[in-house]
């Protein structure tokens, strides 16, 4: 006797089972469709979701490149995917921005030393063209502006990923390989530097506060090298398990990431955004 053949309701493709060889679509049968399955979907998701999350964090931080290493070598089940990961910090950290380190209010770019003078240009011709204030221009760059930076922070992933197959193509050919450890590197530089520095600064001015009745003014001077030592720290120690490099390449691949990915942040990626949001003004 022949098995008896389904028609997949989404590609009419026809196989046996509950679950269609050609495009994964399920079989629906009546519990499927009660009040309890649809709790149960629910519950199911949340665990299943915090489970892979929760335990892909724990690895980036308590085992730096162990994350891409496995995921690359074809252990991905257990781990939330390092892109999705990343985009799903870029949408907590433009919610709810501590810093604004990736998106810089209009005046920023008007005192950059390297645009700076092409920043005050533009901006006087637009406001020269539509008649407006610079605090009106400075409202509509801030409304804009935070759009934008959602779409162009997967600039730091490319960028960052380049870079490291610049140095280590012969030890991971693959593109696929620099993407992962770059969205490993830029999610753990989402996280200390934009979500966790800034509440470890904000506890220590609390703290600070408390005992002195002062504040600890905190510049740019001292915040920039700090972020950037820990996060030199974490790519030395990643790109060592990721990599297989000795000690002291994984310092100097360290070091000289760090020079470069300040590159990609403050001339790269905020050059575009100002490009792009001051082209959207009308």
């Amino acid at each position: 006797m022949e098995p008896q053949l389904t028609a997949c309701k989404n590609c009419n493709h026809l196989f046996t089972g509950r679950y269609c060889n050609n495009c994964g679509e399920k079989i629906y049968t009546d519990h499927d469709r009660s009040l309890f399955h649809f709790f149960e979907e629910g519950f199911h998701f949340i665990t299943h979701f915090d489970g892979k999350f929760f335990n892909t964090l724990r690895v980036m931080f308590t085992r730096p490149g162990r994350l891409s290493d496995n995921y690359c070598g074809g252990i991905r089940k257990r781990y939330f995917k390092p892109l999705s990961l990343f985009l799903l910090l870029v949408v907590v950290y433009l919610l709810f921005p501590v810093f604004e380190g990736l998106n810089m209010r209009m005046s920023h770019y008007l005192t950059n030393s390297f645009y700076g003078g092409y920043a005050t240009r533009k901006v006087q011709a637009l406001m020269t063209t539509h008649h407006l204030s610079m605090q009106q221009l400075t409202e509509l760059f801030a409304h804009k502006s935070e759009k934008v930076s959602k779409f162009l922070l997967p600039v730091l992933i490319l960028g960052t990923a380049l870079f490291f197959w610049l140095f280590t193509f012969r030890r991971r050919g693959y593109f696929f390989d620099q993407m992962v450890f770059s969205s490993e590197v830029n999610s753990f530089f989402l996280l200390w530097g934009f979500m966790l520095f800034p509440l470890l600064l904000g506890l220590i001015e609390v703290i600070a506060h408390a005992v002195s009745g002062r504040y600890i003014p905190m510049s740019d001077a001292i915040v920039g090298p700090i972020l950037y030592t820990v996060l030199c720290s974490y790519v030395a120690i990643a790109a060592r398990r990721f990599y297989k490099l000795t000690a002291v390449q994984a310092i100097a691949l360290a070091l000289l990431f760090a020079f470069m990915h300040g590159i990609i942040v403050q001339g790269l990626y905020k050059f575009l955004l100002f490009v792009i949001v001051t082209n959207q003004i009308h």
